[in-house]
């Protein structure tokens, strides 16, 4: 069984205690979220665990409680993008978000992801060029991979976009651009990688069974192109308060803040 930690919210920026004392419990308890009243009781015991894919954008409260994920076979999705206020709103300094990946690192195995990439008449081709590069050269020699995808305009977050200038460009501008980062990427002998998009580039299992040196089916559950082994995600949806506006986990800001101040840290259930 893989844990993934998780698709729905980002635990170790925002619930870092309640997932170590669910690794310490040995157990979660996880509601169905298209039918509430349907609740799974998720064994957490190393005995029972393949591997926990980590899932975060700021893993800065994770570090200190890191001994916690000793028992277990794990690796970090680690999202850094260049954008500011208006398009993630509640993140930390990108400098701070920075610097815990790098200590993250030294203790564990981190995935960069430079993901979705948004292209407005801000963030520009040239403007993702340029601080693709600048990541790299920050990033180089503490990950081997870079995942990227464009940003998907799903139905709830596509006013978001739209507000912003989102441009949809066209498979031929995509090919250039994700080439362009692949000749960075690789001054810097990181591999380049794409999710769900054919780009020209190696195609990547975000949750990798193989890096757990265990076999699982692929997950049928995700969406069209994705090789992602089956996992048991342990987030809630609603819940993350890094406010990206292209987040497709947060549908209502209201729920969001009702499940962040209703949280509590020792419960078996994330939210409610």
């Amino acid at each position: 069984m893989i844990i993934s930690s998780s698709r729905r919210t980002d635990l170790p920026a925002c619930y870092a205690d309640w997932l170590v004392n669910r690794l310490h419990a040995g157990y979660c308890m996880v509601k169905n979220p298209y039918n509430p009243t349907q609740i799974k009781r998720v064994s957490l015991l190393p005995e029972d665990v393949d591997g926990i894919v980590m899932w975060t954008k700021s893993a800065a409260p994770l570090l200190p409680k890191l001994s916690s994920l000793e028992p277990y076979k794990h690796y970090f999705q680690y999202t850094i993008t260049p954008y500011h206020a208006g398009i993630e709103n509640g993140l930390a300094d990108k400098k701070n978000v920075i610097a815990a990946f790098i200590e993250l690192s030294r203790h564990t195995r981190v995935i960069w992801r430079y993901d979705p990439i948004i292209i407005t008449p801000k963030y520009t081709h040239e403007y993702h060029v340029r601080a693709f590069a600048k990541l790299c050269q920050l990033l180089a020699g503490s990950t081997e991979k870079c995942v990227i995808s464009f940003a998907t305009a799903y139905k709830h977050v596509a006013k978001n976009l739209a507000a912003v200038g989102h441009m949809e460009l066209s498979a031929e501008e995509k090919l250039r651009l994700a080439a362009g980062l692949q000749r960075i990427a690789n001054e810097h002998d990181i591999t380049l990688c794409a999710c769900c998009e054919e780009l020209g580039l190696q195609s990547v299992s975000c949750i990798d069974a193989s890096l757990f040196n265990t076999i699982a089916p692929r997950d049928k559950y995700q969406r069209e192109g994705c090789n992602c082994s089956a996992s048991i995600d342990i987030g809630a949806y609603n819940s993350c308060m890094n406010g990206c506006l292209y987040c497709y986990a947060n549908h209502s800001q209201a729920k969001v803040w009702a499940n962040f101040t209703g949280h509590d840290a020792q419960a078996e259930f994330l939210c409610g």
